[in-house]
């Protein structure tokens, strides 16, 4: 049988949690993943980077909502590697020796094709904290290592999750953050508005008609003019810990410009019950590889 490993032992959210994550959009969980797991995932994810062909299925990942094209959009279904901006030289070559340090991130169906990407995105920990939160029939529908490299990371602008992540009649993701490595102000930990939630998201990104390509659609909100990033809330947090993020809420992360990378992993999850998957959202799985029902996996995995 598999079993999870908590530093703490981690049970259940307490009613005080819960309240301080539906009252202000985001809730910090400290130290509850231990290091031996974490260290699992990393593994794998150095094994996965080692055996990608990074130069011949270029993709880059800009956070400018450029659109996005075929080659991203089928990452829904597989494990893609999206490099950062301006990682290839003039001869079509990677600008450094570590594959690693020309990642921006790799998505986004991991978790339903790997092991041990399943084992991890699957488990009691994560299912606990979503009953905690009121989710009935959570959906995972995508998941992210995402590298924030020393020196190279680079920073993710304002944004909510519901603006990609997209479910219908009721918008209801979820992301769940996990630390990979210590997360601080000097390496580009989140940052967060506390009650931006409150404000429904309006812009999205979806599939335009041709479902090739994605388009922005709705009222764009322009964030950096209504919130200033100095009263943001500074998310620092160690290496094992969880960060709860509403879909509402406004969040973002700065360029990494120290010498320690900051690299984290995170699941973006709806409510299925009486909800829906949208057929306009960019990511489409194909028919081969449906999304599944949460907390059944988690069961499922739980009696392996």
């Amino acid at each position: 049988m598999f079993r999870f490993l908590s530093k703490f032992n981690f049970k259940q959210l307490t009613k005080s949690q819960a309240d301080f994550y539906h009252a202000n959009g985001y809730l910090v969980l400290p130290n509850i993943v231990s290091h031996q797991e974490i260290d699992k995932l990393l593994k794998r994810t150095n094994e996965l980077v080692e055996d990608a062909d990074l130069i011949n299925n270029q993709m880059f990942f800009d956070t400018k909502n450029a659109p996005r094209g075929m080659s991203f959009l089928d990452t829904a279904s597989r494990t893609g590697y999206l490099l950062e901006m301006g990682m290839i030289d003039e001869k079509g070559q990677l600008k450094v020796k570590d594959k690693k340090l020309a990642l921006n991130k790799i998505g986004h169906a991991m978790h339903d094709l790997d092991p041990v990407f399943e084992r991890f995105s699957y488990n009691s920990i994560f299912k606990a904290i979503l009953q905690g939160v009121g989710y009935i029939d959570p959906i995972l529908a995508q998941t992210m290592v995402i590298f924030k490299n020393q020196k190279f990371g680079t920073p993710v602008d304002m944004h909510t999750d519901n603006t990609y992540i997209i479910s219908e009649p009721k918008l209801s993701c979820i992301g769940i953050w996990i630390a990979l490595e210590d997360a601080t102000r000097n390496n580009g930990c989140m940052f967060a508005f506390p009650k931006s939630h409150l404000t429904p998201t309006t812009y999205f990104n979806i599939l335009d008609e041709t479902r090739k390509n994605t388009i922005m659609i709705g009222k764009n909100p322009e964030y950096t003019k209504h919130f200033d990033p100095a009263k943001a809330e500074c998310l620092e947090v160690t290496k094992g810990s969880v960060i709860l993020l509403h879909g509402d809420l406004v969040h973002f992360s700065g360029h990494n410009h120290s010498s320690q990378s900051r690299h984290a992993y995170t699941l973006h999850l709806i409510e299925g019950h009486n909800n829906h998957w949208s057929k306009k959202a960019w990511l489409q799985r194909v028919p081969e590889l449906p999304f599944k029902k949460y907390y059944q996996r988690v069961s499922e995995i739980d009696t392996f």
